[in-house]
């Protein structure tokens, strides 16, 4: 907690931004643990549900995530029976797909990460969420030179 005689600085709001996004993933991490997953593997899982059969490398894309990380969280997703990969005509190009076992505990999962997320932010207000959003994503362009996220 920040006392509230603390003076403002960029360097404490970009800490707090830090330390809230590591505690967040933290306690998803803990929530998650019960099915044996991990916040890396939630977020692969949400968005094949959305677009089951997508190539490896959209995938990567989509989430901004490193090539080799994406690898290595589906080998993981994989050795758990939540996805299979398939190679089409070219070998290079793998598709993911979501197995019956990860659509069968897909509604529990995302149940959970729904009450996690409603806790973290029951205090904010509709608006406060709306301005927080734009603020981030703002931040977001900056950092990537990019008008949309």
């Amino acid at each position: 907690m920040i006392a509230k005689d603390t003076p403002y600085t960029d360097d404490l709001l970009i800490h707090q931004i830090y330390k809230t996004m590591r505690m967040f993933t933290n306690t998803l991490n803990e929530m998650l643990r019960t099915y044996g997953l991990y916040s890396a593997e939630w977020t692969v899982l949400n968005f094949l549900k959305k677009h089951d059969g997508s190539l490896q490398s959209d995938i990567a894309a989509a989430l901004q995530i490193e090539a080799a990380a994406i690898s290595k969280t589906l080998g993981k997703m994989e050795k758990k029976h939540l996805i299979t990969r398939t190679v089409r005509k070219d070998k290079r190009e793998k598709y993911i797909f979501l197995t019956p076992n990860a659509k069968n505990i897909f509604p529990a999962l995302s149940q959970a990460v729904t009450l996690h997320r409603n806790q973290a932010l029951s205090d904010l207000s509709e608006d406060d969420r709306k301005k927080m959003l734009s603020f981030i994503v703002s931040m977001s362009q900056q950092l990537t030179g990019s008008e949309s996220h």
